[in-house]
């Protein structure tokens, strides 16, 4: 190997070491707490829609990427939310708020969303910086899985990762695709 390619490898793994790996939660990532309302106005906090593993979703209502991924992640949600899995979609974007209740009921989605917070607040206190951010939580509300963006497949990766939690084998009862 050239010492280029060693520079390279060095500087890729201190990178990698810096900023963690793309879709991986740190070790020491723990999920900071939240009161949001519901779209009929209730308060909601973290404590309310922990489950025996909780998946806790940004979106906003215009993402290509989240209307392409919300699709399957609803699959998902059906498939899970007996075994103990708990769901909450958290739209970042608060000038599209209106949008949200027609565009969940266009879909028929039946995940529940939250509304609420600021975009600036969430982008810092959760680290959202592409969307769907997929966080993958414990039973406790720490992080286990944290999944930014969405291309197709990603979505085996999220089930496979909520099986985990949950103790159950994806290979015999998968629920998407």
């Amino acid at each position: 190997m050239s010492c280029r390619l060693v520079h390279q490898a060095i500087l890729g793994l201190l990178l990698l070491a810096a900023f963690g790996a793309p879709n991986r939660a740190r070790a020491d990532e723990s999920f900071r707490p939240f009161k949001l309302k519901t779209l009929e106005g209730a308060q909601r906090s973290l404590s309310d829609v922990l489950g025996k593993a909780t998946v806790v979703v940004f979106f906003f209502p215009t993402c290509k990427y989240c209307n392409a991924a919300f699709p399957e992640i609803q699959k998902i949600y059906d498939g899970y939310k007996d075994r103990g899995l708990s769901m909450v979609w958290i739209n970042i974007l608060p000038e599209q708020e209106e949008l949200v209740a027609g565009w969940a009921i266009k879909r028929h989605l039946t995940v529940p969303v939250l509304v609420g917070a600021s975009q600036d607040s969430l982008e810092k206190d959760y680290l959202v910086t592409a969307t769907p951010t997929n966080i993958l939580l414990g039973e406790k509300g720490e992080v286990l899985f944290r999944q930014a963006g969405y291309k197709k497949g990603d979505e085996i990766t999220l089930e496979s990762r909520i099986a985990q939690a949950l103790n159950t084998a994806t290979a015999s009862n998968p629920v998407s695709h």
